[in-house]
């Protein structure tokens, strides 16, 4: 198995995390705890934030701790899984690290119809187990929002639209890149994906 970095990117609300899961069941040779949400959800928990400032400050740190992670993961020779809505903000990073180890890079790129997505995104941040410091400007370890309709961030479709749009979530592509449309995910053709990954990892 050559060594390999394989990166599940798309916008939020694409079932990355399931794919992922998919993946490690199929080939369990991937190393699977590097999510920067992982990190951020940590670091909300330890500091906490009162604004969106402090948040953003905790945001940066939760990527230098990624970073940091896969860095020391491929100094072991160890192959990595990652999800993320990853965009231009991470790829230069990511490329040059993979480089530097001489890594080989894959992508699945997950896509979806913008209304189904919308949808998704709301039903995701009304779920009491989605962490509140996704969905607040301040937060502290123990805090609690019974109504989440009163969440501090919430996008209209036309804003959502338009932050998918300038990450540019969609269109991601890092070494082999896949993209695969899970508007419906009854009709994801999984097994066929995983089988391209295996047949690269050769």
């Amino acid at each position: 198995m050559q060594h390999t970095m394989l990166l599940l990117a798309g916008s939020p609300g694409t079932g990355k995390s399931y794919l992922a899961n998919l993946i490690c069941h199929a080939i369990p040779n991937f190393f699977h705890e590097t999510s920067i949400d992982g990190f951020k959800e940590q670091l909300y928990e330890k500091y906490g934030f009162d604004n969106e400032q402090e948040k953003k400050q905790l945001d940066d740190q939760a990527y230098v701790l990624f970073y940091q992670k896969i860095t020391d993961l491929m100094a072991e020779g160890k192959s990595i899984i990652a999800d993320y809505p990853f965009s231009y903000r991470q790829h230069d990073k990511l490329q040059q690290v993979a480089s530097r180890y001489q890594y080989q890079i894959i992508t699945i790129t997950l896509t979806c119809n913008l209304n189904i997505l919308y949808k998704r995104q709301q039903k995701r941040d009304l779920d009491p187990a989605r962490h509140l410091g996704f969905i607040m400007n301040h937060y502290h370890a123990g805090d609690t929002l019974p109504d989440r309709s009163k969440m501090d961030i919430h996008k209209t479709k036309t804003e959502f639209a338009e932050f998918n749009r300038k990450r540019g979530y969609a269109n991601f592509r890092l070494g082999k890149t896949i993209f695969l449309d899970v508007s419906d995910f009854a009709k994801v053709d999984y097994a066929h994906v995983i089988a391209q990954v295996t047949n690269w990892l050769q």
